[in-house]
């Protein structure tokens, strides 16, 4: 896809230098056993109906409880997990929802987090730490029960016995404020002064575009594949944004220049004002986008 060209189409009707300025002032603890069915079942998607199917109740960020040395674990919308351990450690892989046939032909339904591979920090005790990358055969790390009744579970009980606790981070207390915001209300385009942004859906997920227009000759482009925390009521990335920098020339050709494809950024809507926090550059501070 050409961001650019993509970008231009849709910002150029409201670049107008006129907007109001609207500035605001290895890797593994021990395995825990999972249901043998979870284990071994072949799980086909288009058995389950989609509001089965569904993270979305689990997408977000959580921490594990009651452990020394407690893990930290990302749930994105697409699918994708990863699980951080202290020292710099990191396990990554996926995570479906599977069923557990019961004798009496019900079903109770589990997220099943399937292991892809990590990197675990070496020698960390030394001068010269580095990180050995592994792969893993797509194996079951862990399963927790998925609670059928809530739009959004704070808690995560692994197995049978819930030995393994996971609870949701409180996203700056975005939570506490998240009341009435719901995922409809990023969609479509917003701005401030020049710098624009759009929002749509993508794929399981959400995809936020925002250009800035240094002159009307150049500026730059960001793009950030976006899931939704129905907790925080909050638009988060997962460290695959890009920012891309243009120029135009007299003969109406562009340049674009590739800064950086590893950004993350958080969105965050309440009363009608869209804030976008850069954890990469800090390119989004002081700014509040009105739709």
């Amino acid at each position: 896809m050409n961001i650019h060209k993509t970008l231009r189409e849709k910002f150029r009707p409201a670049l107008a230098l006129g907007l109001a300025a609207c500035l605001v002032g290895g890797v593994s603890g021990a395995a825990t056993a999972a249901p043998d069915t979870l284990a071994n079942a072949e799980v086909s998607a288009q058995a389950l109906t989609a509001v089965e199917s569904s993270l979305q109740p689990i997408v977000g960020s959580w921490h594990e409880e009651d452990v020394l040395d407690a893990r930290t674990l990302t749930i994105y919308a697409d699918g994708k997990y990863e699980l951080f351990y202290k020292g710099g450690g990191k396990a990554f892989g996926k995570v479906k929802v599977t069923p557990e046939e019961h004798p009496d032909g019900s079903k109770s339904l589990w997220y099943s987090f399937y292991e892809e591979g990590g990197l675990t920090l070496e020698d960390k005790d030394t001068a010269n730490p580095w990180y050995s990358v592994y792969k893993t055969a797509f194996q079951l790390w862990a399963a927790f029960p998925k609670d059928e009744k809530a739009e959004t579970q704070t808690t995560l009980l692994s197995g049978q016995d819930g030995a393994m606790r996971f609870v949701r981070n409180e996203e700056n207390n975005y939570h506490a404020t998240s009341k009435g915001v719901k995922a409809e209300d990023y969609l479509g385009v917003w701005a401030c002064g020049r710098c624009n942004a759009t929002v749509s859906r993508q794929d399981a997920g959400y995809l936020v575009e925002i250009q800035w227009a240094n002159s009307a000759a150049e500026g730059s482009l960001w793009s950030y594949p976006c899931s939704y925390d129905n907790y925080s009521g909050i638009l988060f990335s997962n460290d695959d944004g890009t920012r891309t920098d243009y120029i135009y020339t007299e003969d109406g050709s562009v340049t674009n220049k590739m800064v950086y494809n590893d950004g993350h950024g958080v969105f965050v809507l309440r009363n009608g004002r869209m804030t976008w926090q850069d954890n990469k550059e800090n390119a989004g501070d002081g700014i509040g986008f009105i739709k």
